[in-house]
């Protein structure tokens, strides 16, 4: 399934992108695709999935009952007693730890998919598409009749990025991107812009996951990429130990600093070439973490530069008019005769000067109340969602959601890169076997769940120290760089949880009882639709009207409903084979009726 690496001791200059996976190619007569039986499925995959959803369902809960469009905000101002322990809990135990659950078993269904296709000789692109299509139109029905905090349309459009970096071409990437790129020139699509944006990226992961050619450096092969993150990892920190000599510390940092951060991504990378088999784990973390580092290293510059940058632009001011002052008074010392001359010599400097700052101070003001007006407009917009969630009718409800998703469909294209770390972590877990034996690793697993959680969750908890809600319109809020620890422990502590989940599953004491979430992880579509439904019930005005529940009381609902849920998942397995929304999901995948008794 993976080719060897061609003569790593010459340079390769040919950098045709090869397929990670061989597509499986059916023949004329290749047996029909057909859905999984119950007995090839993976229990703990479905333990998984279910603890998740219990998590999934902590976090969603909440944007029934506060605007989605405050969903990077953190914890409400305000809180104290039981609903700040409930909000804290969720935002630092909870909040993006499942979501990246899910993403992890969504890449490991991929995989699953693919060899059993592979391994029966079955067409897997013209089965798996439709599986996308069903999941796309699922997530645009669930966010335009139900709740705009969908996230199955984000997962249909990841998996299809997912088939560009293991399967797409390099010269079709590269059309694609310069195609969009022109559609996006236009005014009208500029928003096209996006998809460019999340294709190129796709073109990255891919030349990373799956190019094999490499440069002779101090005499070992290394690759393309990294050496050139190497070369310019080192110019740029070069510039900086230079501006260090040169001027002052605060003018070199920020190239001692970046520079610091390409080597490190360089060596990282350089790292992870080899063995190919372990490349995709490695690539998908990297750039997961990379994006993250520096979002942290962004907002703690943020944070700790602007109020010494103020300072300072304050000083030049006041020294840029001390200047003028002394030049002013020193002109007038001069003889009566050649005054203007000399006035307008020593006035120059200071003059262009001037002008210079009134450009940049021009050029702030407007960036300034561009900032302003669009925070305004998500204030307005945030307003407008609890009013009509909280008092307006249905078809009022309808209307906004579909507003939202017309003008906010781009953030599904860059979210979607993000995702795709995690599937291509997800799908390294199957293609290495480790998920299909989980019992044969529980060492690692242990190892995973011991670091991840710690770690995970302690940074987390590091950047709440720092503050656990943003100030819209700060100039130096730390929030950005409390919410890129957040982000950053995510990773961890998602496979902390992985770990633990599994030497649960494996254990045989009171824990082993983890194992009851096998049926409702198996029905998971349904149970996340249903939750959605349940709380559109509950929460908006069309409903019971409960809007704005308490976060403590909240948690309540969820408790009760994941039990109801689960005895009800009992139930309805015990009697037919799937849940229902996976019977339907099923039918179209295959295209076919599958059998729905026992």
């Amino acid at each position: 399934m993976h080719r060897d690496v061609e003569n790593e001791s010459s340079v390769m200059l040919n950098l045709t992108v090869e397929p990670m996976v061989a597509p499986a190619v059916a023949p004329v007569d290749a047996p029909v695709a057909a859905p999984v039986q119950v007995q090839d499925r993976i229990a703990i995959l479905d333990v998984i999935r279910g603890f998740a959803l219990i998590g999934i369902f902590l976090m969603n809960i909440e944007f029934f009952n506060r605007s989605v469009g405050e969903l990077s905000d953190g914890m409400p101002v305000g809180l104290s007693g039981a609903n700040w322990l409930a909000s804290y809990f969720v935002a630092y135990f909870v909040a993006g730890k499942f979501w990246t659950i899910f993403s992890l078993l969504f890449g490991m269904g991929f995989a699953l998919m693919l060899m059993r296709a592979e391994e029966k000789g079955q067409d897997f692109f013209k089965t798996y598409f439709r599986r996308l299509l069903a999941l796309a139109t699922f997530g645009v029905l669930h966010y335009i009749f139900i709740w705009p905090g969908d996230i199955l349309f984000s997962y249909a459009i990841a998996a299809c990025g997912l088939l560009v970096v293991l399967f797409g071409k390099a010269r079709w990437i590269v059309l694609g991107v310069i195609a969009l790129g022109l559609v996006a020139a236009i005014p009208a699509l500029n928003k096209v812009a996006a998809i460019a944006t999340a294709l190129a990226l796709f073109g990255v992961m891919a030349f990373l996951l799956r190019n094999d050619k490499t440069l002779i450096v101090f005499a070992k092969p290394r690759p393309i990429i990294a050496v050139i993150l190497y070369v310019v990892g080192a110019l740029l920190f070069l510039i900086g130990v230079t501006s260090l000599v040169v001027t002052t510390m605060s003018s070199a940092r920020p190239s001692l600093v970046f520079g610091l951060f390409v080597l490190l991504i360089a060596f990282v990378l350089d790292r992870a070439h080899q063995p190919k088999q372990a490349r995709s784990w490695k690539i998908g973390s990297l750039l997961y973490t990379s994006l993250f580092l520096s979002m942290a290293i962004g907002g703690a510059a943020q944070y700790w530069g602007a109020g010494k940058t103020q300072v300072q632009a304050a000083n030049q001011t006041q020294q840029a008019s001390s200047t003028v002052v002394s030049a002013s008074a020193q002109a007038n010392e001069e003889v009566k005769t050649d005054a203007e001359a000399k006035n307008t010599a020593s006035d120059k400097a200071p003059i262009i000067a001037s002008a210079s700052e009134k450009n940049k101070a021009s050029e702030k003001e407007e960036n300034k109340k561009k900032e302003a007006e669009r925070l305004q407009k998500q204030l307005e917009d945030n307003r407008r969602e609890v009013a009509i969630l909280s008092k307006g009718t249905y078809a009022e409800a309808l209307a906004f959601r579909v507003r939202e998703l017309s003008e906010n469909w781009t953030n599904v294209a860059i979210f979607s890169v993000l995702i795709n770390c995690m599937f291509l972590i997800g799908y390294w877990f199957v293609q290495s076997g480790i998920m299909r034996d989980t019992k044969a690793h529980l060492p690692k697993f242990k190892k995973m769940a011991l670091l991840g959680l710690p770690c995970g969750i302690g940074l987390g908890i590091a950047g709440s120290f720092i503050t656990t809600s943003a100030v819209p319109g700060l100039e130096n809020d730390p929030y950005m760089f409390a919410m890129a620890l957040i982000y950053l422990g995510n990773l961890p502590a998602c496979l902390g949880y992985v770990g633990l989940l599994v030497l649960m599953f494996h254990s045989t004491g009171v824990f082993s009882k983890v194992k009851l979430l096998a049926p409702y992880g198996r029905m998971a579509l349904t149970n996340y639709l249903s939750q959605s439904v349940i709380c559109s019930v509950i929460f908006y005005s069309y409903g019971l009207g409960y809007y704005g529940m308490q976060r403590a009381h909240q948690v309540a609902v969820v408790l009760i409903v994941v039990v109801l849920q689960i005895l009800f998942s009992h139930w309805w397995l015990s009697k037919f084979r799937y849940g229902p929304m996976e019977w339907l999901w099923r039918a179209i995948t295959y295209w076919k009726l599958p059998a729905l008794k026992n």
